[in-house]
């Protein structure tokens, strides 16, 4: 493949989160408030509706309605709410693949469902940020998105390919595009100057045992790519479930019991959480 990545990035790391910063550039200001904050979302009232939506769903599960943007921030803070409108935007910029390449909304079942089982799993974890590891599980395909606008014909035999016989996406995106969606995804995200930790879980969550300094980080959403395969929701083009590599069980132990626990709670909360996002 003729295209180096870091051309076949570039346009996309032009058309930066712009609101993501303002909220991030506001949060490092001492004197700043929730209103102030609240006051950036709102520009955009569209994607205000949209928070307030997953916010009252079934992913937080308040039993209080949440009727304003301050309210939402005093109650799942500014974290979270940040990474909240980080994921809302990122799924408004990937529109018009073709429905015969990969169907978006399965597309993104998928991944929000990456994004809740890699939040449950890290909340048996002490050690990790479970808050921070929706963003992480659902943002880990986001390099397939590139792939699938810009080379669609190249696409389209991969997965072709990877459904005959079987293969992972990321070794044939390998031999033909000279590079993978991992490295595609992580390297958008560091050019968006996101957290190195997001990157880093992008970037290995096919090769777990590189990301040093995020292995479990990284080992969680291996395993919850593997779960919500085995669930059967959504699919991001991987033509089966992965085979999961012993040192994920290793570093992320999941008993049956606790196996059945998650796959309830996962499937309590993937189709509101869906509906809230699109």
């Amino acid at each position: 493949m003729a295209i180096k990545i870091n051309d076949l990035v570039g346009s996309w790391a032009a058309s930066p989160p712009i609101l993501y910063y303002q909220l991030r550039e506001k949060l490092d200001d001492p004197n700043s408030s929730f209103e102030d904050l609240a006051g950036i979302v709102k520009t955009d009232p569209a994607l205000s509706v949209r928070l307030l939506k997953i916010v009252n769903s079934a992913f937080y599960g308040f039993s209080e309605k949440v009727d304003t943007l301050t309210h939402a921030l005093n109650v799942i803070g500014t974290d979270q709410l940040t990474d909240l409108v980080l994921a809302a935007i990122v799924t408004s910029k990937f529109q018009g693949i073709p429905r015969d390449l990969i169907n978006m909304e399965t597309f993104w079942m998928h991944s929000i469902g990456c994004g809740i089982a890699s939040r449950k799993i890290a909340e048996r974890m002490p050690a990790v940020e479970s808050e921070k590891m929706y963003l992480a599980g659902m943002l880990h395909d986001i390099g397939s998105l590139i792939i699938y606008k810009e080379f669609p014909e190249e696409a389209k035999k991969i997965l072709t390919h990877c459904k005959a016989n079987g293969e992972n996406l990321f070794k044939v995106e390998k031999e033909v595009l000279g590079y993978d969606h991992a490295e595609v995804g992580a390297l958008l995200l560091a050019e968006w100057k996101l957290p190195r930790r997001l990157v880093e879980v992008v970037k290995y969550h096919h090769a777990p045992n590189n990301a040093n300094d995020y292995l479990e980080e990284a080992c969680i959403v291996v395993r919850a790519d593997a779960l919500v395969y085995e669930m059967k929701i959504g699919n991001s083009g991987e033509p089966g479930v992965p085979v999961l590599d012993p040192r994920v069980s290793e570093v992320v132990p999941v008993s049956d019991q606790e196996l059945d626990a998650l796959k309830e709670e996962i499937a309590d909360q993937i189709d509101g959480t869906v509906r809230m996002f699109f």
